[in-house]
C-alpha cells in the first residue's frame, strides 16, 4: 500500500454515520445495478460499515468484508453486528490475494480504497477473477476534484483514469455514475 493508506489510528472516522451522508448506500447500491446479488465481495471493508449497509440489501445473500488491516479485522469481528439478514464474512486479505474461489461473486466494490492502491492492476484482476461472467465491479473513489474534505487531489484518481483501468482489466460495459457529491461511482462487467 501506498503513503496514502488510511491511518487505522484514525478507525473512529470510519465508524462516523456522518460518512452516510455523502457516500449515501441508496444511491450507491442504485449505481452499482445489482439489486439481486446473492454473493458481494466489498475490498478495503475498513470497519465493515458499508457491508452493513449493503448486507441488509442481500437478506438470503453473503458480504465478504475483506481488508488486510489488523486493526480494522479485528475491529471487524468484535462489532459487527451478525443479527443482520445478510450473512457477512469478515476476510483477512490483500487486494491483490484474495482467498475466495473463482467466479463466486455477483459484485465486487470497494469505497475509497482506490486512491490508496500502490497498483490497481491487481486488485482489478483479483476483481475479474471473483466475478461470474456478466457479475459487476464498481469503484467509488473521491472526484479529482476540490472537496471540503477528504485526501488531496493529487492522491486522487480521475473517473476516467478509472474507467479506463477498469477498461484495461478486460471489463466491458465500463460506465461512469453521477450519483454522489464528492465521490465517482465506476462500474463494469466482468467477461467470460
Amino acid at each position: 500500500m501506498s503513503a496514502h493508506r488510511f491511518d487505522p489510528a484514525k478507525l473512529g472516522k470510519l465508524n462516523d454515520v456522518g460518512r452516510l451522508v455523502d457516500l449515501d448506500p441508496d444511491a450507491i447500491w442504485a449505481a452499482f445495478g445489482v439489486p439481486d446479488a446473492r454473493t458481494a465481495v466489498e475490498i478495503g471493508a475498513g470497519t465493515g460499515m458499508f457491508a452493513r449497509e449493503f448486507a441488509d440489501r442481500m437478506p438470503e445473500g453473503r458480504l465478504y468484508a475483506v481488508d488486510s488491516e489488523p486493526v480494522m479485522i479485528e475491529w471487524m469481528h468484535e462489532h459487527l453486528d451478525h443479527d443482520l439478514p445478510g450473512d457477512i464474512v469478515v476476510t483477512d486479505a490483500d487486494a491483490g490475494a484474495i482467498p475466495l474461489g473463482d467466479t463466486i461473486a455477483d459484485l465486487v466494490y470497494s469505497i475509497n480504497l482506490h486512491h490508496e492502491l500502490d497498483d490497481p492492476t491487481q486488485m482489478l484482476a483479483e476483481a475479474h477473477r471473483l466475478l461470474r461472467p456478466g457479475g459487476t465491479v464498481a469503484i467509488v473513489d473521491w472526484k479529482r476534484e476540490a472537496t471540503p474534505k477528504g485526501p488531496p487531489i493529487e492522491h486522487r484518481i480521475a473517473a476516467i483514469d478509472i474507467a479506463e483501468q477498469l477498461s484495461a482489466a478486460g471489463f466491458v460495459d465500463v460506465t461512469i455514475h453521477d450519483a454522489l457529491k464528492y465521490h465517482s461511482v465506476v462500474t463494469g462487467k466482468a467477461t467470460a
